[in-house]
């Protein structure tokens, strides 16, 4: 296998295919829970065997130990807990590869984590025996894939993510999260493991249904990716340029440097409001961190 270096602003093939190493250990079952940037909530991989799917209402014969006490109580008749077989487990990716995605101050642009961060995830859940499948957001495209298992899985994944990542493709951006999100949920089998991994500057109350949706029948974890000059500002006047064209930043007006920050903390409080009403799982990553052992502690259950 060749050795891959990351590219800052591009997803690179063989650095891609290099993270199959670092995924040396399969998802590992945990009864801890994941540190988040908002306190701890439950980790993505936090399993007994079976999976819960759903309830039903009891039917004669079913095991009295799954009975979903707290919603008997809410409709006065028993309701039975369902549970799948975490060996049919499907992975499910949604990547954020946008031109907004497109950006870092330092490390890597918000695009390049969130390909990497899939890819490794994906050779997790290929040493489970998981089939895995994705939606790739772009910013005038969706892709999707069908679920498969093994090699051929992770290789459609890294070349999807690698083509969207390409910084000449500069574009508005014409699509919503929610409408990946929306393409989606029509495709993700009740009981499986969905990431969603973007930097959620559009989470809307669109976005917030669907995934408290998900929710009910799978485990959903997001993965917020953002940068540093996202949550807070030097002053000066610095260049800034899309690729083509170049202005100057101003950050020395205190009105605008306010109007900055908050843009940023509402999407977080957003955020927030939606992993704790439908217990998600959620890490924060940050371009200039080293997104693979946050998530390799993330993944695990805990901090490392």
């Amino acid at each position: 296998m060749k050795t891959g270096k990351m590219n800052p602003v591009r997803a690179d093939f063989d650095d891609l295919l290099s993270l199959k190493r670092r995924a040396v250990l399969p998802m590992m079952k945990t009864n801890k829970k994941a540190y988040t940037g908002f306190g701890e909530t439950k980790s993505p991989f936090k399993t007994k065997g079976l999976d819960f799917q759903e309830v039903r209402a009891y039917q004669p014969g079913d095991d009295i130990r799954l009975i979903d006490w707290r919603v008997t109580a809410k409709y006065g008749k028993p309701f039975t807990k369902l549970y799948t077989d975490e060996k049919e487990r499907q992975v499910y990716f949604i990547c954020d590869m946008r031109t907004r995605m497109k950006f870092a101050s330092r490390g890597a642009f918000k695009s390049v984590w969130s390909a990497r961060l899939a890819v490794f995830l994906a050779y997790m859940a290929q040493n489970r025996g998981d089939k895995t499948a994705y939606t790739i957001l772009s910013a005038d495209m969706i892709e999707t894939s069908y679920a498969m298992r093994g090699n051929d899985a992770v290789l459609s994944l890294i070349r999807a993510v690698e083509v969207a990542s390409n910084p000449d493709h500069i574009a508005e951006d014409k699509l919503p999260l929610s409408q990946a999100l929306a393409e989606s949920e029509l495709l993700i089998k009740s009981g499986s493991i969905v990431f969603i991994l973007s930097d959620f500057s559009d989470w809307d109350d669109k976005c917030d249904g669907i995934v408290g949706r998900l929710s009910r029948k799978n485990t959903v974890a997001l993965i917020h990716i953002y940068d540093q000059l996202e949550e807070s500002l030097p002053k000066g006047v610095f260049p800034i340029s899309d690729g083509y064209r170049i202005s100057f930043l101003n950050t020395e007006k205190a009105s605008f440097v306010r109007t900055y920050t908050q843009a940023f903390q509402n999407v977080r409080q957003k955020l927030k409001e939606s992993v704790q009403s439908y217990q998600l799982g959620f890490m924060p990553m940050r371009t200039d961190l080293d997104g693979i052992e946050l998530v390799n502690a993330f993944c695990r259950g805990g901090q490392s």
